[in-house]
């Protein structure tokens, strides 16, 4: 150990400056290295992906600093609102429906051969011009019903015959059920004293719901009956699930989940935005008019809407139709929101719209419920007047009848006071 010592510090001065030349080579070598890296310029900062359609509906909600929607004084074009007989409106466009489609949307299955055969085109959810705002939000995730126009009812589709009779057998059970709850309300009605007339009006109010419910459930019970009897119509609605599990499984590359209320939803959502061609023409044409003077997204509210939606529709929103062809159930009508729109865009879009109707290519209503509704003539021109006349005089000659039934249920809730 003490040789070694030794041996280090005798060594000659030349032996010990080697060394230090070294250190110094590489501490030089160091700062050059460093300035050759200065020079080339740092990569840009990462920024977070832009999500357009949350772009969008900020645009559309954007405070204009005015007041808007319906709470902004607006000047509302007379193209735009309602004829001296409101049952014109409807006529138009029914007469309008018949000289121009050969099929009508019934239930949500009827659109899957119309959308096949390229009679019904999708609008994405975001285009350059417009945005879907609201479209198909109202529907629920309840599995798909094969829509009765005879009877107005929903019949479960079943996806095999066992799943039929099980749908007629619980179907037969709920009519036992409501007869039963309407049997213990009005023993319980009887029951009651004649000086608690609270609770006896309670209870009568409860008898008539408990009868609509027992009508309703028979009523149901005996559709189901009849379509499980019959081979062609139980065929038929086997037919339709497969349709409709075929487009769930690939529906232009997504699938959807059946047996989920969630994926149901996202379904019909998307079944709910697609128009007639014709109809989307004019719709982007439109949008693209609003979008080049007010640089925002037009918000579409409403596509194509069938029978079945249009009277899920009409128990909340008195704007929604309530006649056998509703004008979206055909997928000619489409409707602008205006809800965050100021005056000045208001009047704008309600003027190209009445130009459009003043060349015959449109009806169309300002509604006072936040939207334009527009239904275009599908071959470009209003239809015959004669038509329009004949289904105004039909439906005056189905009103009046409504009012003798009105009045007998009255007499009737009466006698049973």
């Amino acid at each position: 150990m003490c040789r070694e010592v030794k041996s280090i510090s005798l060594n000659p001065p030349h032996r010990r400056i080697i060394p230090a030349l070294a250190a110094f080579a590489v501490l030089a070598v160091i700062p050059c290295a460093a300035c050759k890296r200065s020079t080339v310029p740092a990569p840009p900062p990462v920024s977070e992906p832009v999500d357009l359609w949350k772009e969008a509906v900020t645009k559309v909600e954007e405070d204009r600093g005015e007041a808007a929607g319906r709470k902004a004084t607006v000047e509302i074009p007379e193209q735009l609102k309602h004829y001296a007989d409101r049952r014109r409106f409807l006529a138009v466009q029914a007469a309008g429906s018949r000289a121009h489609v050969d099929e009508v949307s019934g239930d949500f299955l009827d659109l899957v051969p119309l959308i096949q055969r390229h009679e019904l085109v999708e609008m994405k959810p975001l285009g350059a011009d417009y945005i879907l705002f609201g479209v198909g939000y109202s529907v629920s995730g309840e599995p798909f019903a094969h829509y009765d126009p005879a009877t107005r009812q929903d019949i479960p589709l079943p996806a095999t015959e066992g799943s039929l009779i099980e749908e007629v057998q619980r179907a037969l059970d709920a009519v036992k059920e409501s007869a039963a709850r309407l049997a213990y309300i009005e023993a319980e009605r009887r029951r009651t004293l004649k000086r608690d007339r609270a609770r006896r009006a309670t209870l009568l109010s409860q008898v008539g719901q408990a009868r609509k419910a027992l009508a309703s459930a028979k009523a149901k019970s005996k559709l189901l009956v009849a379509f499980s009897a019959d081979p062609t119509r139980r065929k038929s609605l086997l037919a339709e699930y497969q349709l409709l599990s075929e487009l769930a499984r690939d529906f232009e590359g997504e699938a959807y989940d059946l047996n989920d209320a969630d994926a149901r939803r996202r379904l019909k959502i998307r079944l709910l935005s697609f128009i007639r061609p014709e109809a989307r023409d004019l719709l982007t044409q439109i949008a693209h008019s609003y979008k080049e003077r007010f640089d925002r997204p037009l918000p579409v509210s409403s596509l194509v809407r069938p029978v079945q939606y249009q009277q899920e529709l009409a128990r909340s929103n008195l704007n929604a139709a309530r006649g056998p062809t509703p004008p979206h159930s055909t997928g000619l009508a489409f409707d602008l929101y205006y809800r965050y729109m100021s005056a000045a865009e208001q009047e704008y879009l309600m003027s190209v719209v009445a130009h459009l109707k003043d060349e015959g290519r449109v009806e169309a209503l300002r509604e006072a419920r936040d939207n334009i509704h527009v239904y275009v003539f599908g071959n470009g021109r209003p239809p015959d007047e004669k038509l329009v006349a004949r289904l105004i005089a039909e439906r005056g000659s189905r009103n009046p009848a409504r009012k003798p039934r009105a009045a007998s249920r009255r007499m009737s809730r009466k006698r049973a006071r």
